[in-house]
Parts: C-alpha cells; sequence; structure tokens
C-alpha cells in the first residue's frame, strides 16, 4: 500500500489488489469519500465486470423474466466467456458437496411421502380438527414444524395442503384460514436443525469450503426454536385474526367463475361457421370469444392456429362472458352443451370430476406456454377448465398465460384420478384429495428408520452429511421403496442448477476482489456502529432480497461480502452466516419469497395484500429478535 500525503487537511490512500493486478493489467481508476481520508482504489476489470454481472443475476432472479435456473446458467456462461473464471472454475459447483446433499435431501424426502409415513399422523389431524379447531390449528403448526426441521419443506407442505383442505372443509370454513399458517409453519420448522432447509445446508458447506468450519446438526437449534416460539405466538395471537376467509368455502365453479366463461359449441350442418377459419369465424370477429379446442370425431387441436378451418360437427370449446354465450346460444345452427352442468357432481358416477391440481416448484409445466400444453394428453384424458395463480383468474386469452409454480389448474376427468395424478405425476399434486390409500406399514417404518439414521449419523459425527444422505438414498432405492425413476424425478433440478450457478458468481466474487470491495465499502459506512449495527443491517438486506428472489441465491451472493466484511470488521463471520442464513427462510410478506408461500397462494385463493399484511409484522418481529439475540447465541 501506497501513501501519499496532501495537503494537511486531508490524506490520499492508494490501495492495489495485488491478486486481481496479476490477473488482468486493464484496470479503472474509482474514488469514494467513504470516510476521512478520501480513498482512491485501483479496481481492476474483472471486479466491475463481476458486479455487473451479479446486479444483472440479481434483477433476472426478481423479475424472473427467465426461469431461475436458466439465470443460473448465464451466470456461468458469462464469468467463464469474461475470463473471470476458467470453464473448470465455471463449473466447479456441480461438484460442491451442498448440491449432492440438497439433491439427496430430495429422495429422501420423496421416500417419506411416497411410503405413507406421515399417513398415521395426516388422519389424526383431521380427528383433532373436527374435535376443535383451535385444536386442530395448534396441532397443525406443531405437526408441520416439526416435520420440516428433518424434512424438505416443499414435500411437507404439498403433504399437508390436501389435509389441511380437507380439515377446512369438515368444520365449514375456507382453507385460506389454514394454508398461510401451514407455510410458514414449515419455514419455523426449517430453521431449527442443519437440514430443515437446502439454504442452510448451502451456507453451511460454503463456510466449511472456506476454511471456517461447517455447522453442526444442532447448532442452529436455540435461535431457531426462539423464532419458532415467537411464530407460533404471533399467529395464535394476531396472525389467525388476520387471515381472509369466510364460515363457508366457495365451490370450485365458484373460485374458477367456470359457468361465467367456458362452454362446448357444437357446429351443426348449415351454421355459418363451417369453412371458414378460426380468425374469421364470427364467433371470433364478433362474438369475441375464445376457441380453446377444437374436437373432430377422434382427433383433438388444442389452441388451434388463426387459420385452422372449421368443419361441420366440430365441437369447439369456447371462452366467453356470460353475455357472449347467451348470444351464442341464439346463434342458428349453433348448439351450446355447457362443460359444468349437474353430471360433474361427485356423486354421479358417470358424470365428471373435478380436480385442482397445483403446480409444484420443481415441475416442468413451470416455464410453459398455456397453449402449448396438451393436457387431455398429458394426464390421461383429463380436460383442462382453468387456472388460478399469480396473475389472477385467467379470463384473457389463452396463449398469454406461462404457467409457474403455485398455479392451480382446474382438470376434469370422467372418473376419480387423484391417485393417478399422485402416482404418475409427482411434480404436482391435487388439492382436493387426501388419499391415503396404498400405506404400506413396512415401506414407512423403512423410510422413517433410513431418515433418521441419516439424522443420527450426521448429529453424531459418525459419517459426513453428504455421506450419510446419499446412504440413505440408496436405501430407499435398494428397498424398492423409491424407484431411480422416481428418485430422479423427486429431484428439483432447477434448484440444483441454481445452486450451481451461484456457487459460481460466489467464487467470482471472492476470486476477483469484488466481494471485498463490497464488504469495504459496507464496513466504512456502517462499521462504525458496530458489529451488531452491521449485522442488523445484513439481516434486513438478506430478508428483503429473499421477497423478491430465491433463497439459496440470495445466499450464495451474500455469504462471501459477509465473510469479507466480518474480516475488515476484525470479528468472527459466525454470526453474520447465522443472519443470512436466517433470514433467507423468513420470507413471509409476499407469495412469490418462498416456494411453500407460493405453493399455497393459489391454492387458498390468496392475493398479494393477505401475505403482506400478515407477514410484514412477522418480518418485523423476526428482524428485531435476530439482531437482539443472534450476537448472544453466536458471539462476535
Amino acid at each position: 500500500m501506497g501513501r501519499v500525503q496532501g495537503a494537511p487537511c486531508f490524506e490520499i490512500t492508494y490501495r492495489f489488489n495485488e491478486n486481481v493486478c496479476k490477473s488482468r493489467p486493464n484496470f479503472a481508476l474509482t474514488r469514494s469519500i467513504l470516510s476521512e481520508p478520501f480513498i482512491l482504489e485501483l479496481v481492476s476489470l474483472d471486479i466491475i465486470l463481476t458486479i455487473c454481472i451479479l446486479f444483472g443475476a440479481i434483477i433476472l432472479f426478481a423479475t424472473e423474466v427467465v426461469a431461475i435456473d436458466v439465470t443460473a446458467m448465464l451466470v456461468i456462461g458469462s464469468l467463464v466467456l469474461a475470463g473471470i473464471l476458467s470453464p473448470q472454475e465455471g463449473i466447479a459447483g456441480f461438484s460442491n458437496t451442498a448440491v449432492a446433499t440438497v439433491a439427496a435431501m430430495f429422495v429422501l424426502s420423496a421416500g417419506i411421502e411416497k411410503s405413507g409415513a406421515l399417513n398415521p399422523a395426516t388422519s389424526y389431524l383431521e380427528k383433532l380438527f373436527r374435535r376443535n379447531y383451535w385444536l386442530g390449528a395448534i396441532s397443525m403448526l406443531i405437526s408441520v414444524a416439526f416435520l420440516s426441521a428433518f424434512i424438505n419443506n416443499t414435500p411437507v407442505v404439498a403433504l399437508f395442503i390436501p389435509v389441511v383442505v380437507s380439515c377446512a372443509r369438515a368444520i365449514h370454513t375456507g382453507p385460506e384460514k389454514l394454508l398461510i399458517p401451514l407455510s410458514f409453519a414449515s419455514m419455523f420448522g426449517g430453521v431449527c436443525t442443519l437440514i430443515g432447509t437446502s439454504t442452510n445446508i448451502l451456507v453451511s458447506q460454503y463456510a466449511a469450503s472456506v476454511g471456517l468450519g461447517a455447522f453442526s446438526m444442532f447448532e442452529m437449534t436455540q435461535m431457531g426454536l426462539v423464532f419458532l416460539l415467537a411464530g407460533f405466538l404471533y399467529l395464535l395471537l394476531i396472525g389467525f385474526r388476520l387471515l381472509p376467509g369466510s364460515t363457508k368455502e366457495a365451490t370450485v365453479e365458484e373460485k374458477f367463475h367456470l359457468g361465467e366463461y367456458l362452454t362446448n359449441v357444437v357446429l351443426q350442418a348449415g351454421a355459418p361457421s363451417i369453412g371458414k377459419t378460426v380468425k374469421t369465424t364470427s364467433l371470433v370477429t364478433e362474438l369475441g370469444v375464445e376457441i380453446i379446442q377444437v374436437q373432430r370425431g377422434d382427433e383433438r387441436f388444442f389452441s388451434p392456429p388463426d387459420d385452422f378451418v372449421l368443419e361441420e360437427n366440430d365441437t369447439l370449446k369456447v371462452r366467453g362472458d356470460v353475455t357472449q354465450i347467451r348470444k351464442l346460444q341464439n346463434r342458428n345452427r349453433v348448439l351450446v352443451q355447457p362443460i359444468l352442468s349437474q353430471d360433474t357432481s361427485k356423486n354421479k358416477s358417470g358424470g365428471l370430476v373435478l380436480h385442482e391440481v397445483v403446480i409444484l416448484p420443481n415441475s416442468d409445466l413451470s416455464g410453459a406456454r398455456l397453449e402449448d400444453v396438451d393436457f387431455e394428453e398429458r394426464f390421461g384424458g383429463a380436460i383442462f377448465l382453468g387456472v388460478r395463480g399469480r396473475k389472477g383468474l385467467q379470463n384473457k386469452k389463452i396463449g398469454d398465460w406461462t404457467l409457474a409454480a403455485g398455479d392451480c389448474l382446474l382438470l376434469a376427468s370422467p372418473k376419480d384420478k387423484s391417485g393417478v395424478f399422485h402416482k404418475d405425476f409427482p411434480d404436482l399434486f391435487v388439492i382436493n384429495h387426501a388419499d391415503h390409500a396404498g400405506f404400506s406399514k413396512k415401506n414407512a417404518l423403512i423410510a422413517a428408520a433410513t431418515v433418521l439414521s441419516v439424522i443420527v449419523l450426521a448429529s453424531l459425527d459418525v459419517l459426513p452429511i453428504v455421506t450419510a444422505a446419499l446412504a440413505g438414498c440408496l436405501v430407499l432405492i435398494l428397498s424398492k421403496i423409491v424407484s431411480p425413476e422416481e428418485a430422479y424425478r423427486s429431484v428439483s433440478w432447477k434448484v440444483v442448477m441454481l445452486l450451481a450457478g451461484s456457487l459460481s458468481l460466489g467464487a467470482a466474487l471472492e476470486k476477483t476482489g469484488a466481494a471485498r470491495l463490497l464488504a469495504e465499502q459496507i464496513y466504512h459506512l456502517s462499521g462504525a456502529l458496530g458489529p451488531v449495527v452491521v449485522l442488523s443491517m445484513v439481516y434486513l438486506i438478506t430478508t428483503l432480497l429473499t421477497e423478491v428472489m430465491s433463497n439459496n441465491a440470495t445466499v450464495v451472493l451474500l455469504a462471501p461480502i459477509v465473510i469479507a466484511l466480518a474480516q475488515s470488521m476484525g470479528v468472527s463471520p459466525k454470526p453474520l452466516l447465522m443472519a443470512i442464513t436466517f433470514a433467507a427462510s423468513a420470507s413471509f410478506m409476499t407469495p412469490i419469497g418462498y416456494q411453500t408461500n407460493t405453493m399455497v397462494y393459489a391454492a387458498g385463493n390468496y392475493t398479494f395484500k393477505d401475505f403482506f399484511r400478515i407477514g410484514a409484522p412477522l418480518n418485523l418481529l423476526f428482524w428485531i429478535l435476530a439482531s437482539l439475540l443472534i450476537p448472544v447465541f453466536f458471539p462476535f
């Protein structure tokens, strides 16, 4: 470091980053007035490019202009093409033990779910709800939190949503009174152990990779239990009162408003639309209805193109408001056959059965255009009727809707296919069906014992957690509880890609010195206020970022920065790492901040305002508790 004396009132300091100067001779000169004295710092082009990629990734993660896994791959490609990372360094994230551990935990969770190990617990929960609402609600919160401490949150919530909906119906209330607490409880439990969420594992392995040591299985438990207890008290005293809902659950027809805009139209002999294209038929040009599907004999044409020519006896599935449908009824040579009729009742053996099916975060339907999905082909003859999700009820042109995790599809089938949906499509779950069939006591015991063994072996340091988790996966596969194909399908590969890409960006931040540069800016702006204030700021930044982007991406991007920040302050990095770990799993204000929130969003027919009204005070409470107590449990 060179030092040049200037005028008596200030001093100019030149600071060089030797590592980055060796890697690239080009550099830019920047000046920042951080405090006295002025600091002139040489910033390499690598640092500038890395920071640009960082902010670009944050924008893409937050807006989801492209899928998060695609963003992760763009990050890797950008870093390698810019010469910041070598190809080997760019893909090194795929070999990180955190990625393998997270993938293994998905398989273990799938084994618990498929074996039916939790079915007795969910059945007992239904009985408690029928006995007393508050007894059932408290039991649900405790059960979900406990399970989420040891099983991935997503399958726990996926398993309990149908149970909660069934319980709500049994006590004549809407599921919106229970689904947000269900999601929040899974987050409360997830912060209590190392394997509670993939975020915990990721930060732990990152800390180990830089020589700080991995977290132990129950190192987070004390602080996690504080959050859990505070969260429970908030929900029971305040949160439940803020939840929307009525004493009677709306029917699926009412929730989707299907009777208002979906119907079948048969073109009879002499109909004016015969011989016309989809674009030129008067049904579209005059009435403005949308033709979703054309049935011609045994052939089906989903979302037919504009130049598709209509023929006699074609059955058109059309969408329009009630006024347009009434006009159709008055059209000559057009027979209107409503899709929804009394025959859809579940009490009629020959009628259609309605299924509300929610897209899970790892589904390949996420990101697909609705017009490109042939539902009848994909789901064994099930008929697509409607969709609800982040964008609200779909009344617009069907091609304008891009499916996303958490969207709720309404499908109709000629007989109850819920078990088929659950068996053949593990990336979906059926809201209005709690299927406890297929329970095998033997398989349930093996699956439960396997997961328990993984926890014990990792807790006692008999085996590294990645080894124990992979061994557990082999036990489930060899015992045929989970087939190899089911094991592959159970892994959220989007999360795997996201972790690998984010780890590469974290490596670039560390390698180029960008993490240290950003940390020094934070230190000079707030370091004088003390480490507790800095920790409070770090927690707040993390929890706000997690509301708009992936929690895993958030912690990987912030981990190298907070480690460098701790080194600049001369304190232990453990409290700051714990701050970002806890904050990343405390996303309550939006339905897109955490995947379990996304799952219950459409299922409960919530709005963004519902999450903000209930979640904002909880976020504030957790921020205060973290600022006061993390330094107590994890001293600087």
